[in-house]
């Protein structure tokens, strides 16, 4: 099958709640109330933002792309961003097309550092590379931009 993920669009204090949980008991949460399609949180697209196994090679690329000083975008390999850090997220996420996408993409990079999925396609030819991974993109930006115009953070969760 392999690993795919999903954004859930929460609050800081659900997330703050989630934080205190163990952890098994908060992925308990997060798959009976948002993975799962009766759960009582599951909207796609408004608190759910699902991803197919493309999401590892868009994460890579779009921290390839991050020219903060402090690489800001790294936070992206957390489990929880709060509101705060969500704003930053998506500005820079504002920031990035398709066209600087592709020009950080270095294929043999990925599959040397291991970025799940990369080594499968490494040669896959371009339209259909780019045909899967940049709608990953436009996920990560709907996830983030529908979070922050309702104050909200974003939680990873991988299936």
């Amino acid at each position: 099958m392999g690993i795919v993920c999903e954004l859930y669009r929460i609050s800081d204090s659900e997330i703050e709640e989630l934080k205190k949980l163990k952890a098994e008991v908060a992925e308990e949460f997060l798959d009976e109330n948002y993975a799962y399609i009766y759960g009582k949180h599951h909207r796609q697209n408004d608190t759910v933002f699902s991803m197919d196994k493309g999401w590892d090679i868009t994460r890579f690329l779009i921290k390839q792309k991050d020219n903060t000083e402090d690489k800001f975008l790294n936070i992206l390999d957390s489990k929880y961003i709060e509101s705060g850090k969500a704003k930053r997220v998506n500005e820079l996420l504002c920031g990035i097309n398709d066209d600087g996408i592709k020009e950080v993409c270095d294929r043999k990079l990925m599959a040397e550092k291991q970025v799940y999925l990369a080594k499968r396609l490494e040669d896959w030819t371009e339209p259909n590379f780019w045909n899967y991974i940049l709608p990953h993109l436009e996920t990560y930006k709907k996830a983030f931009q529908k979070a922050v115009e309702l104050n909200h953070g974003i939680v990873f969760h991988f299936n």
